[in-house]
């Protein structure tokens, strides 16, 4: 685990700026996990949090997986009608699905997959090469592929971020 604490956590509570620009390797963190755990303990406000929290997330992921984090960041700006035709935004409750399972993914897992946003307040996913997509909800997923000719389908499954991941992974 990288360490380079330049500052102490003191000084970083003070200044917000200090906090914001330094990188990664100060928080000895390697993981999403170890982000938040780190940013928990500090005392900052959330605004401040959630900018430093973004930061560091991005450099401790792989690029796939950070691409999936600047996604759903993006996607969590939607507003109602973002389509053009009243599309509802994206639920908190589907979009803290989508992060918990990004919690758990590896970097390999996003690779060949594409997140998009649904009308209906839930959230896409289809994969770039293959008959795969996934929708999930608040509380349940549901899913289409076409291997070797044959088709695997299963709707409103109950929503976990293991089973999640592990339908992702299969159907990829």
């Amino acid at each position: 685990m990288p360490i380079f604490a330049a500052h102490s956590r003191r000084d970083m509570e003070v200044n917000d700026t200090m906090i914001a620009s330094e990188p990664v390797a100060a928080y000895g963190a390697n993981s999403y996990i170890d982000v938040m755990n780190f940013l928990h303990t500090m005392n900052i406000s959330p605004e401040v949090k959630e900018k430093v929290g973004r930061r560091l997330v991005l450099e401790v992921t792989g690029k796939y997986l950070s691409k999936a984090f600047a996604r759903l960041d993006h996607l969590a700006t939607l507003e109602k009608g973002w389509d053009g035709y009243g599309a509802l935004p994206i639920s908190h409750r589907v979009l803290s699905n989508m992060k918990k399972v990004l919690a758990i993914s590896d970097d390999d897992d996003w690779k060949e997959w594409i997140i998009g946003p649904d009308t209906n307040a839930t959230l896409g996913l289809q994969s770039k090469s293959t008959m795969a997509c996934i929708s999930i909800g608040a509380s349940d997923y549901s899913y289409y592929a076409e291997i070797g000719g044959k088709e695997y389908s299963a709707n409103h499954l109950k929503f976990t971020p293991e089973s999640f991941l592990s339908t992702m992974r299969t159907i990829a």
